[in-house]
């Protein structure tokens, strides 16, 4: 597997010509991988474990960040397990995520986007 580059802003990517992150591909990811303890949407009526928070808490969690979100998904804490996502599911649900934020005049998880993200110059 390629190596995941950080980029200065929450936006990862692992090839050279990379798509933009798609809220799409991101809720898809989150209905496949997450809906087993998170709840993902608006599906008051979905069942899921006592103590995970939802999708849509997690984007307006004060201070969110998608940094803390890309590092929560790549070191995992118990009892979540490790996925094993690459750097562009990453940027998928960190979109999508950004589309469940209800206060628009908080910093964006995701600043811009660049298919080619310039990375800090070594010191």
């Amino acid at each position: 597997a390629g190596v995941l580059l950080v980029a200065p802003f929450p936006i990862i990517s692992g090839a050279e010509e990379a798509e933009p992150p798609s809220p799409e591909r991101g809720l898809e990811l989150a209905e496949r991988l997450c809906k087993s303890c998170h709840l993902i949407g608006d599906n008051g009526g979905a069942s899921v474990p006592s103590g995970p928070p939802t999708f849509r808490g997690i984007a307006n969690r004060p201070g969110q960040t998608g940094r803390q979100i890309m590092n929560v998904l790549i070191q995992p804490h118990v009892p979540m397990p490790n996925m094993q996502v690459s750097g562009p599911e990453i940027n998928d649900i960190i979109i999508y995520l950004e589309s469940l934020r209800t206060d628009k005049g908080a910093p964006p998880l995701v600043p811009t986007w660049s298919p080619k993200p310039k990375l800090p110059s070594p010191s």
